[in-house]
């Protein structure tokens, strides 16, 4: 049986030191995987055991924060959408977003430490998907919801279509980045996998003019 964290007491933790907590445990699992304790986190970031406890309830609660964090800002397009967006402005955003954080080296560090601890921690893979490619996904399949109702696109089943999206840009560029077989991807190809992905997403569902 786990042990239970200790009852939340005092007053509310300030912000910079929630970032603060968040950043040194991010660095941590990079550095030493997820078996990093909160001890050491809590040390690194000169913290008491207890103030993490204060904002966090588990070591995977914490984990889950830092995983909404970095989903927040992929899928940033899709929170800060002005009136005059087209679903092409925001997809295209979107992707760019997405590709270029998702294939970045500290990305697919990431996505390798997850392989490889997995099968040591089973709520790891859970938690990590539930906090963030799942999020994106309901996300957006609630932006293509929204926009057919309004009229601009025809999407049947929104969440196939989310997933049809994001496997467009994907392909097997993550694949081959976290077996060590390509590079970072320059931005004009980037660029180039977006639009082609837009192009092919909005013939599929985009409404006649």
């Amino acid at each position: 049986m786990s042990k239970a964290a200790p009852i939340k007491r005092g007053r509310p933790v300030d912000a910079a030191k929630r970032e603060a907590i968040l950043e040194t445990a991010r660095d941590l699992f990079f550095e030493h995987g997820y078996g990093i304790g909160l001890e050491t986190i809590a040390a690194r970031a000169g913290v008491s055991r207890q103030t993490i406890y204060n904002l966090f309830e588990s070591k995977d609660d914490l984990f889950a924060a830092i995983v909404q964090e970095s989903s927040g800002q992929i899928t940033a397009a899709l929170a800060e959408l002005s009136p005059e967006a087209t679903p092409r402005d925001v997809l295209t955003a979107l992707g760019v977003g997405f590709l270029s954080k998702i294939l970045s080296d500290r990305a697919v560090q990431f996505q390798r430490l997850l392989i490889g601890s997995a099968a040591s921690f089973p709520t790891l893979g859970p938690t990590f998907y539930a906090n963030g490619p799942g999020r994106g996904l309901a996300r957006l399949a609630a932006y293509l919801d929204r926009e057919t109702e309004a009229g601009r696109l025809a999407v049947d089943d929104p969440v196939l279509a989310a997933e049809q999206f994001f496997g467009m840009l994907m392909g097997h560029r993550s694949m081959r980045r976290t077996l060590r077989i390509d590079g970072e991807m320059p931005a004009a190809e980037i660029r180039r996998r977006v639009d082609s992905a837009v192009s092919t997403f909005l013939r599929a569902y985009g409404k006649p003019a």
